[in-house]
């Protein structure tokens, strides 16, 4: 029988990156890492660059980044923290700014204001201090 040479196997950037993510124990001690632990030294960590488990104690062991060649990445989050953002805001979803950098009023709000302002205009002295008073002291009148 003739032997056949088979294909080179390509191990890619992704190739590692997912076994190391896949791996359940720590590349620093070889140990388990384990979701439930007692102390703090051993809270799982994952390497937000390539995805590694580690312990804590392990991580800070190492130098405070990633011990897998080529990553060396000194960011990490805590395993089982939702690290997504809570609330994305586009620019679209801000009101627009006026030419002069204060914020656009909208019909409504100027109404408002005029109406404030013609009641303020119509009112004696004496009730416009009755009523900076009330207003200080939270009453209604």
């Amino acid at each position: 029988m003739e032997e056949q040479e088979l294909p080179l196997i390509r191990i890619t950037d992704n190739d590692i990156s997912e076994a190391n993510q896949l791996s359940l124990s720590c590349p620093i001690c070889g140990s388990a890492v384990e979701d439930h632990v007692d102390g703090a030294a051993l809270v799982p960590i994952i390497c937000d660059q390539c995805g590694t488990l580690y312990h804590r104690a392990c991580w800070e062991q190492s130098g405070a980044k990633c011990a897998v060649l080529g990553c060396g990445s000194t960011k990490f989050h805590v395993h089982g923290l939702d690290t997504r953002p809570v609330l994305k805001v586009k620019y679209t979803d801000l009101p627009a700014h006026s030419a002069n950098g204060r914020p656009s009023t909208n019909a409504r709000n100027r109404r408002l204001k005029e109406e404030q302002r013609r009641q303020v205009r119509n009112m004696t002295l004496f009730e416009r201090f009755w009523r900076w008073l009330l207003d200080q002291i939270k009453i209604n009148p």
